[in-house]
């Protein structure tokens, strides 16, 4: 990850870790103690290219890092390093559990699945895990939805039914704890036998499987054939990318 990235999620996460997560006022208590004005410490958390977004630079991480008694150069490491510790004594029991299982990084296990965006591909014989992924936990929390951390899986897709949406090779990003279609959206399911990843959409009666490359055709699913479907998970975010 950029450094600079890293510096904006590490700033968050102190604040966080200080003063409390989500807490009114929290970023105006750290601007105080480190001499700023609160919109200074707003700046420095705009996601980058947002108009007025700051960048943590050298000499301020340093200072919050001298500040707030960080090993040196824990600002420029994925969750503060590991360095910054609370004292959770004397707090509720609640509380106290909830900031020790607080985790500024999320891993996610990458599958090796590769969900068809096409015709369909013959499920592996057993899960296996040939990665990890970590993630920024705030970024998590601020960007997707999700059932629970513990259900968040990546998988590959392969073909180009779902073209330009997700395209052949993205990694997608799935919620296995979403196993029935609730709602418009692109799920990764089983039918007949084999794996799929298109976009579902319920109806009065049944289920319309479509395809977001026009070349594909709509599936309709009656509303008695619902059981044909399996669904594994929802995919809740993809990173595009382009093989050349």
């Amino acid at each position: 990850m950029d450094k600079k990235l890293i510096r904006k999620a590490n700033l968050q996460l102190l604040i966080d870790r200080q003063y409390g997560i989500g807490k009114h006022g929290a970023k105006a208590e750290f601007a105080r103690r480190m001499g700023k004005q609160p919109d200074y410490i707003s700046r420095c958390l705009y996601p980058p290219g947002k108009p007025g977004a700051k960048n943590v630079g050298e000499v301020f991480a340093r200072a919050v890092e001298k500040e707030f008694k960080l090993e040196e150069y824990a600002f420029d490491k994925p969750g503060l390093g590991g360095a910054d510790v609370i004292d959770v004594e004397g707090l509720p029991a609640a509380l106290a559990q909830k900031i020790k299982s607080y985790r500024p990084t999320i891993s996610v296990e990458r599958l090796d699945i590769a969900a068809s965006m096409g015709p369909g591909t013959e499920p592996p014989e057993m899960n296996m895990v040939v990665e990890h992924m970590r993630l920024d936990a705030n970024w998590v929390r601020q960007n997707l939805v999700y059932t629970s951390t513990d259900n968040l899986r990546l998988i590959s897709g392969r073909g180009d039914s779902m073209a330009p949406t997700i395209r052949n090779g993205d990694a997608l990003l799935v919620d296995s704890g979403v196993t029935s279609v609730e709602s418009d959206a692109i799920y990764f399911f089983l039918m007949r036998g084999q794996h799929h990843v298109k976009r579902i959409q319920r109806n009065l009666d049944g289920l319309t499987i479509i395809s977001d490359n026009g070349q594909y055709r709509e599936i309709d699913v009656p509303g008695d054939r619902e059981c044909d479907i399996q669904v594994l998970a929802q995919i809740i975010y993809w990173w595009t990318g382009r093989s050349f």
